[in-house]
Parts: C-alpha cells; sequence; structure tokens
C-alpha cells in the first residue's frame, strides 16, 4: 500500500516558490549577466508563471537584490561553518583568509558584482545593494572577531573592523581582476601571501605550531 501523500501547507509552498524564484535569479546573474536577467527569464527558469513571480517580487529590483542577499546569508553561514570545523592545529589566520578567498572563486561574487556594477547607474538598485553590503559587513564583522589577534609584542593595535576591511579591499580587487574568463593579471598566490607576511610583521605574530611541535 503506498503511503499517504503528505500534503504541503500553503506556507511552505510560498517559500518554496519564493527559494526556487532566488535561486533562479541567482543562477541567471552568474550565467548570462545583469542585461539579461530579466523577469520572464526568470520565471521560465524556476517554472512559475510571470504572475506568480510579480506576486511574491512585485519589481526586478526586489528580486535581484533579494537573490544576492539569499546568497550572502548562506556565504556567511557556510564561512562560520568552515571556520568552526577547522583543525585545531591550523594557523587561524592563514585559514581565515584561504577560505574566504576560495569563496570569492564562487557565483556569489559573480552574481553580486552583475549588480554592484549596474547599481552605479540604476538607484532602484543602488539603495537596496547598499543595505546588502552593510548587513554583510556587520554579519562577517562578528564572524572575523578573532581574524587579527593582537599579541604583547605587536608593533600597533590594529582595529579589526579596519583589518576586515582591509582584507575585503584586496579580496574583491583580486576577484575583480579576474572576471574576465581566462585572464589573470596579478601572481595571485603570491600577492596573497605577501599579504599575510605582512599582517604577521604588524601584529608580531608568527605562524601557529603544528600540534604537539616545540
Amino acid at each position: 500500500m503506498p503511503s499517504p501523500r503528505i500534503r504541503r501547507t500553503q506556507a511552505e509552498r510560498t517559500a518554496d516558490t519564493r527559494r526556487a524564484l532566488l535561486d533562479a535569479t541567482f543562477d541567471a546573474l552568474v550565467q548570462v549577466g545583469f542585461k539579461a536577467t530579466t523577469t520572464t527569464e526568470v520565471a521560465h527558469r524556476a517554472g512559475v508563471s510571470l504572475g506568480a513571480l510579480l506576486h511574491h517580487f512585485p519589481t526586478k529590483a526586489d528580486l535581484l537584490t533579494g537573490a544576492v542577499a539569499h546568497s550572502f546569508g548562506r556565504r556567511i553561514e557556510d564561512y562560520g561553518q568552515l571556520m568552526a570545523d577547522l583543525d585545531p592545529s591550523a594557523d587561524k589566520l592563514d585559514a581565515a583568509i584561504d577560505l574566504l578567498w576560495s569563496m570569492y572563486a564562487r557565483p556569489t561574487f559573480t552574481a553580486w558584482h552583475e549588480l554592484w556594477v549596474a547599481a552605479r547607474t540604476d538607484p532602484d538598485l543602488a539603495a537596496p545593494m547598499i543595505e546588502i553590503d552593510r548587513q554583510f559587513m556587520m554579519a562577517s564583522e562578528r564572524v572575523y572577531a578573532e581574524l587579527f589577534p593582537t599579541t604583547e609584542n605587536a608593533h600597533g593595535k590594529l582595529d579589526m573592523t579596519v583589518g576586515l576591511h582591509l582584507v575585503y579591499a584586496l579580496l574583491t580587487g583580486l576577484a575583480t581582476s579576474q572576471s574576465i574568463p581566462g585572464y589573470e593579471p596579478f601572481r595571485t598566490g603570491e600577492v596573497l601571501d605577501t599579504f599575510k607576511a605582512m599582517i604577521r610583521a604588524y601584529l608580531g605574530t608568527t605562524t601557529q605550531p603544528p600540534s604537539g611541535g616545540r
């Protein structure tokens, strides 16, 4: 005898539809770019009617920024989990920067970059994109509170927020420079290694020794 079919609630159906639209929008931004990410394209990808899309997202700006905000939320959660699962013997500074850089190679940055450039001349996009960026930085500050530890040998105290902004400025620049497929103008690995060394020199820290090593 087949199992009885479990009926979803209206709230569950609504959440599923919204999630499908956000995922479809995100995928379109990454795959075909901002200009081709139309409401018709998104509705087709999500398998819903244009009317259903407009019911959940009355404006295109709501849809586009909602997709990026949704992705950023997942990105912060993933990063926090990766850091929490880090081997205790691993160097936390190296791991924090390496893990963050690996996430810049993912589609989230591509989608964000598409909208950030478009927002320069689109007031409807500009305000929500700025708010997304501010919220992302606030969440990042909580996750990266231990990214730049200071010691008694440090030459000076690096403000955590400034340190975080420094990391993002560098990684955003590197990722943007590689946004054209097949072109990498900078020696990224060497740039990141030099950046880590500069931070360590400023903080007066050294690489954390492996477990049991003295």
